[in-house]
């Protein structure tokens, strides 16, 4: 039972497979209808389930026996944004050998302490913790701890690629296919493919069916990490542990993989918008910026002949629609935002 990333109000019932992956939308839609059909007669009895191991402390201990103890410990700051991880990911990280600073690692379902998605305006009052507190890094989680945000010392929240190609770098495999989302930013493309990995792009929110389909090694989207060699799910607190563990033997792999010519951004408008007007218009908005490929795998996408791009999609999980976009010029990204901004809200406005 989780709101994820969303505010309390979305609380609600993931369903997961014997792999711990989630069920397909027809396997939900299948269940939905059961329910309204026997939801009101009763069960004829009660009972309870009794655990016979605890399963809180096997996976702390399960997650810590993948990783070497640190003989260089790191100071780490943790913030668990009030979620369940507030009950893991510190005690993992100081079973690691780490030094562990957690922040809103009290546990409340109403997120008392921020909005539980990581972001650079969520995380404002963490940041400025981070700079004061001496540490190597920050780590800051969602609600249900899926996601995983990095902060640098100084309190500045890096881009989501960065964890996935951190994350890269932590893999035993050196071969093999490596699937990420198609919001994902080009550095992770080109970080795995100078490492010798074959990338397929996905949906978002689908990488682990892709994964699992093509026998790959890696999968990722913007804050989510999926090791096969772990589970067929998204893990925040495994890649908290395996990004800690690799930071410790290379302390300086994270300036390297900061030197990075993309920059990436995104948006979210409070409005929802009918996808096809808006990739119609969407056309004609960007089309003096020279489009070099349209792509409709997830949403609407623009390649441009610099290898600037914009992506449109509607939020999955809330009434919004999402921008994403990367430049390796900043000054064509604000714009290129900009233009894309105004693109939803005219749609808004004529829809």
């Amino acid at each position: 039972m989780t709101a994820s990333h969303n505010p309390p109000e979305f609380s609600g019932v993931k369903l997961f497979n014997r792999n711990g992956m989630e069920i397909p939308k027809s396997d939900e839609a299948r269940v939905e209808r059961a329910l309204s059909v026997s939801v009101m007669r009763s069960g004829g009895k009660f009972g309870s389930v009794v655990p016979d191991f605890d399963v809180v402390e096997e996976y702390i201990d399960s997650i810590v026996s993948r990783y070497d103890h640190s003989s260089a410990p790191l100071r780490i700051a943790i913030d668990c944004a009030n979620g369940p991880g507030g009950f893991v990911t510190p005690r993992i990280l100081k079973g690691l050998g780490h030094d562990v600073i957690p922040v809103n690692s009290q546990i409340s379902w109403r997120f008392t302490a921020r909005r539980p998605e990581p972001t650079s305006e969520t995380l404002e009052d963490f940041s400025r913790v981070v700079a004061n507190l001496g540490v190597d890094f920050g780590f800051a989680h969602d609600g249900d701890a899926d996601r995983l945000v990095m902060l640098d010392r100084e309190g500045r929240v890096l881009p989501d690629s960065v964890v996935a190609c951190l994350a890269l770098h932590g893999l035993v495999a050196a071969s093999g296919t490596v699937v990420i989302s198609e919001n994902t930013s080009m550095m992770v493309a080109e970080e795995a493919q100078r490492m010798g990995f074959t990338v397929l792009r996905s949906r978002v929110g689908k990488t682990f069916a892709l994964l699992q389909e093509k026998g790959g090694v890696f999968a990722t989207e913007p804050s989510k990490i999926i090791d096969p060699t772990w589970g067929l799910w998204e893990d925040g607190i495994n890649a908290a542990a395996m990004i800690s563990c690799l930071l410790a033997r290379d302390p300086g792999l994270l300036d390297k993989v900061l030197q990075t010519g993309w920059n990436y951004r995104q948006t979210n408008i409070a409005v929802p918008v009918d996808m096809r007007e808006l990739q119609e218009r969407a056309r004609d908005f960007f089309r003096k910026f020279g489009i070099a490929e349209e792509r409709t795998l997830d949403g609407y996408k623009i390649v441009f002949e610099d290898g600037s791009w914009i992506m449109f999609r509607a939020s999955g999980t809330e009434p919004k629609t999402r921008i994403y976009c990367e430049s390796k010029k900043i000054e064509t990204l604000d714009t290129l935002i900009q233009e894309g901004v105004r693109c939803v809200e005219l749609s808004r406005r004529l829809g």
